[in-house]
């Protein structure tokens, strides 16, 4: 069955879209990132029995709003053919107080969190790292409580990447 979706449904929007090839290998990079993201802990929610109230205060505690958190990482690791494998990580990364907060201003906003990053090595060895810029999802909603902290997530995320990336530059200038 074919299901038609009325055109007063859909609304197109235009979402920048970021590629970065950095200096730092896949290891060091991935390594350095993980250690900088704090974790949201699974367990600890399933624990919580999955009671909304409760949840939502576990979630409020894990961070302050300076922060983002590791919600889940996705691998894909080729290991049918090692000669071909690609080796790619997708992070799905936010802060719990902030993307609760977007989400009262309007449900919808819940689609695009947790912010999804992926991170990949090229065949020259670099690392890419690639993400939608969360302001450009978020400008859809014409809040501009919405908008205001979906610059906040961007800017954390940019913060993280050259966090992560910056331990290259330190290993790279003690080799000098």
């Amino acid at each position: 069955m074919i299901y038609q979706i009325k055109e007063s449904m859909k609304k197109a929007i235009v979402i920048e879209h970021i590629c970065r090839e950095l200096e730092s290998n896949f290891d060091s990079f991935t390594l350095r990132l993980e250690k900088a993201l704090g974790i949201l802990k699974p367990a600890t929610l399933h624990a919580l029995g999955g009671s909304p109230a409760s949840m939502v205060s576990y979630l409020k505690s894990t961070s302050d709003e300076d922060n983002l958190i590791l919600f889940n990482i996705l691998v894909r690791d080729d290991q049918m053919k090692k000669e071909n494998r690609k080796r790619i990580k997708q992070y799905q990364v936010g802060n719990p107080k902030i993307m609760l907060r977007m989400i009262e201003n309007y449900t919808g906003a819940g689609l695009y969190m947790p912010i999804r990053v992926l991170v990949y090595e090229k065949s020259n060895g670099k690392v890419a790292v690639e993400y939608d810029l969360p302001s450009s999802s978020f400008t859809q909603f014409n809040n501009a409580e919405i908008l205001s902290d979906s610059i906040i997530l961007e800017n954390m995320l940019i913060k993280l990447i050259q966090i992560a990336d910056e331990g290259n530059h330190e290993a790279a200038s003690v080799e000098k």
